[in-house]
């Protein structure tokens, strides 16, 4: 009996010396014989110290992913806007403008653009602006509004033929909370591309979306979204969009 526990206890033993050799080897021993040449032509010598790289840069591709959306984002804030309609004082609809020229052009869905409304406010920071209807395309769903300022930011827009098959977009809209502007995201892929017909994945239950951009991580804009009563999204595409305004 005393001769099994001794062996026993020698095999937990060389166990024990063995593990930590084969750590010790796999991190230091085998990483060092790599960079002799002699050895680093040896197969699993090789395959041992290309295993200890591969997590780094995954990771790296996440940090700049998230940090590009941030970027996005902030990017195309300035330019968004909320726009009302009004008739006699009373709230007729309201979503999303995009501003596209720096001396008050102001893009938006024809359907935030009530005929029987005899106010359009847009706000834009703190400030509540009077609109004009610059000129409405009914079939392209598209208003152009017009505010009494200068100076102001505008957007960029893509180039089409750039756009890739899963390529992140994000939704970008606007809202008031106790009477000041707020804005809000959501984010998607493209899902399908046909022409001037992009499809993305975002569902967006938020009627206040309406007239929002959809861009891309650079913070370039791909089209206008169009929200139907049950969340799914049209987006209008940048080549139409550009068309209306005349850019």
């Amino acid at each position: 009996m005393p001769e099994i526990k001794k062996s026993i206890s020698k095999l937990i033993i060389i166990l024990i010396i063995g593990g930590i050799g084969g750590i010790l080897a796999d991190q230091f021993f085998l990483p060092y014989l790599s960079t002799i040449p002699a050895f680093s032509k040896i197969e699993f010598i090789h395959r041992t110290t290309n295993g200890t790289t591969i997590i780094n840069p995954t990771e790296k591709i996440i940090i700049t992913e998230n940090v590009a959306i941030e970027q996005a984002i902030e990017k195309i804030n300035p330019c968004l806007v909320s726009v009302h309609a009004y008739k006699d004082k009373k709230l007729l609809s309201q979503g999303t403008g995009l501003i596209v020229t720096s001396d008050g052009l102001i893009i938006t869905v024809a359907d935030l653009v009530s005929a029987g409304a005899d106010e359009y406010l847009i706000f834009r920071n703190s400030q509540s602006l009077v609109a004009e209807v610059n000129k409405v395309d009914l079939n392209n769903n598209l208003a152009l509004l017009k505010i009494k300022e200068t100076n102001l930011p505008v957007v960029s827009f893509v180039n089409l033929d750039n756009l890739r098959l899963g390529e992140r977009v994000i939704l970008t809209g606007t809202e008031l909370y106790e009477n000041k502007l707020s804005h809000f995201v959501n984010l998607g892929i493209i899902r399908s591309i046909h022409g001037e017909d992009i499809g993305i994945n975002i569902v967006q239950e938020s009627g206040l979306a309406n007239g929002s951009p959809l861009i891309n991580v650079e913070g370039k804009v791909i089209g206008l979204n169009l929200i139907d009563k049950d969340g799914f999204i049209e987006v209008i595409s940048v080549k139409i969009v550009k068309g209306f305004i005349g850019l």
